[in-house]
């Protein structure tokens, strides 16, 4: 039998990667990232993720 990846957790991941290379290239001053662009897209990450977790936990029942 195989296993099915957690999409919650698969996107979770990805989005954290995502965001430390964002931050990564801000550091090196290759992107201007201010609190105005990082606050909503890291509640949107937040959001989504929590949405994929009720959607597959939905799914399991």
């Amino acid at each position: 039998m195989t296993r099915r990846p957690n999409i919650a957790s698969l996107f979770s991941g990805l989005a954290l990667l995502a965001l430390g290379i964002l931050l990564v290239l801000d550091a090196q001053g290759t992107v201007e990232l201010g609190f105005a662009y990082v606050a909503p897209a890291l509640l949107g990450v937040v959001g989504a993720t929590l949405l994929a977790s009720g959607l597959s936990s939905r799914r399991r029942d």
